[in-house]
């Protein structure tokens, strides 16, 4: 009855009856080759265009092979259609290796709401809610002809999965590779039931790996955890977490995640296998580290848009339901906090290694957090740069620029992920009456992949030639000061495994604190170390020992947590 016989004027918007009236045109979209002038970057560094629409659309996630092939999950069927299971696979490639992808071949199709993937043995895992594929091109052609499912029940506790019922905002996502040689992934607000599937795939996949057959695969209940499983055995197990999208480790393997509201978050001790204390209750192992507060202030360079505008003003006049954020503003502050990455390249100079890097995908912007040790040096706090009071790192004046993630890739960059999209909001969270005037699909055939590169730039690394490497060049590998190809020759030599690799590793490890050369990939590439020997089954106590005399007090702190671990 009030909307029936109200009408409100709102910033030149206007509510009459049941209907709202959004003012004048739409905004268009930048078409790619105008983008970059869109974009304020922080001085001395540039964004650089990777790839766009055709050769992707709505990417929301990535992971790059060994060969430097991108694959890019595409996320088309965001935000209500899923049931026409339009997401996908696209594999990039840099052709003429000028540093630009140019050619793309749909690797994997037809699936429902996709969120995140990893490179492993040549092949790919994909998170499909409620599952987890394994995808892989063994033919040749760029087009993936196994696929195999090798995780289910994810979100079970939604199914049948219906569009209105499971969150599009809240599925497994951030795969990320782990100093303990095991892939890591944020479950979200999802949770679920999760088991392996016992197929005659998963039976083989395991047998490879030594691995005798026992029994149906047990079920982890993944509420309020985040998971990891390991790519050789399969075997699944539950870590801590609790953040929304978004999940990343920093170089020593310290974990940070975020969520719609609150932008960076520290997972400060592992509380899954912690011993129990009846006597004691623990704190929580999840923080919120900023200074600056969970939903910290924001400098947007794009315009509000009208429906925001509107729906705030509903909100603190009693019109709709739903909550009424940042004093009753519009934006300013985060809402859409997605994709906390930390860096962990080499190309752009130490006074950048570990700082964090946060998407706000509904203000168009791209947030930096210097990290530093509290007190205790346990708990890490995260504040602006003294030069980023009131700027962001990037900050865009299209509304359509939609950054969702980063990736720490080969180049020694961060690449940014950018959805492209008119409209990024919950569908549930939009009132009818407003969200009948919007085009959610709007922008579902874009999307842009950016490199986030230094100004001037050295000359960038257009070529990735790990795949012409051998075991023993990749065993250095673990100690480059880039991140990427760390993990990378560590996934290569985990899924190699042998003899030869075996004694490589135990080679290496022998050198103790020497292994590496000094600088920042030394003391996470020991950490690496110890974590190929663990999971391969060869750590020796003399290796374990020195380790535990390491002079990096991070490093003997894995070593602590190896001993633990094999001590039961």
């Amino acid at each position: 009855i009030f909307l029936s016989v109200v009408a409100l004027t709102l910033t030149g918007l206007r509510l009459s009856g049941a209907e709202a009236v959004l003012p004048g045109p739409r905004v268009p979209p930048t078409e790619p080759e105008r983008a970059g002038n869109t974009l304020s970057v922080r001085p001395g560094f540039r964004m650089e265009l990777l790839a766009s629409e055709p050769l992707l659309s709505s990417p929301v996630a990535l992971s790059v092979d060994e060969h430097g092939r991108a694959f890019v999950v595409e996320m088309r069927d965001y935000s209500e259609r899923r049931p026409e299971q339009l997401g996908r696979v696209r594999m990039l490639s840099d052709t003429n290796h000028d540093g630009r992808f140019d050619s793309a071949s749909l690797f994997l199709p037809d699936l429902p709401w996709p969120t995140a993937v990893m490179c492993w043995d040549g092949g790919v895992f994909v998170g499909v809610t409620p599952d987890i594929w394994y995808a892989k091109d063994t033919d040749g052609d760029g087009v993936a002809d196994v696929r195999e499912v090798v995780f289910t029940g994810f979100a079970s506790e939604y199914a049948p999965f219906a569009t209105n019922q499971l969150n599009v905002q809240a599925m497994l996502n951030s795969m990320q590779w782990g100093p303990d040689c095991r892939i890591h992934g944020a479950t979200s607000m999802s949770g679920g039931k999760v088991r392996r599937v016992d197929s005659d795939f998963t039976r083989r996949w395991r047998a490879r790996a030594g691995v005798v057959p026992a029994g149906e695969s047990p079920v982890l209940d993944l509420r309020g955890r985040d998971f990891s499983f390991d790519p050789r055995t399969l075997e699944l197990r539950a870590e801590t977490g609790g953040g929304q999208h978004g999940m990343s480790f920093d170089e020593m393997g310290r974990k940070f995640v975020c969520s719609n509201s609150d932008h960076l978050q520290q997972i400060v001790y592992d509380d899954v296998r912690v011993p129990s204390n009846p006597a004691h209750e623990l704190p929580a192992a999840r923080r919120s580290i900023a200074v600056d507060g969970p939903a910290a202030e924001v400098f947007r360079k794009s315009p509000d848009e009208p429906w925001r505008v509107l729906r705030t003003r509903w909100r603190v006049s009693g019109v709709t339901p739903g909550i009424v954020e940042g004093g009753g503003r519009a934006s300013g502050y985060f809402t859409g906090a997605t994709g906390v990455t930390l860096y962990r390249g080499d190309d752009y100079g130490p006074d950048y290694w570990g700082d964090a890097f946060v998407a706000d995908c509904g203000s168009n912007l791209i947030h930096r957090k210097k990290l530093r040790p509290s007190a205790d040096g346990v708990v890490w706090i995260g504040e602006r740069a003294p030069d980023e009071q009131r700027s962001e790192f990037v900050a865009s004046t299209d509304n359509w620029f939609r950054p969702v993630q980063f990736y720490n890739a080969p180049d020694g960059c961060l690449w940014v992920i950018d959805m492209y999209r008119e409209t990024i909001e919950h569908p549930w969270s939009i009132p009818t009456a407003i969200k009948q005037q919007l085009d959610l699909d709007s922008g579902r055939d874009r999307g842009r992949l950016w490199r986030l590169a230094p100004d001037p730039s050295p000359v960038p690394r257009t070529r990735t030639r790990l795949a012409e490497e051998g075991v023993s060049d990749r065993v250095a590998l673990l100690g480059h000061p880039n991140g990427w190809h760390r993990d990378t020759a560590a996934r290569w030599l985990y899924a190699t495994g042998g003899s030869e690799v075996v004694e490589a590793l135990k080679g290496r490890a022998r050198l103790a604190d020497r292994a590496f050369p000094d600088g920042p990939g030394a003391a996470p590439g020991r950490i690496q170390l110890l974590g190929l020997l663990a999971a391969l089954g060869a750590l020796e106590d003399p290796v374990q020992l020195q380790a535990l005399r390491d002079p990096d007090p991070v490093v003997r702190g894995w070593a602590y947590r190896g001993t633990a671990e094999r001590l039961g």
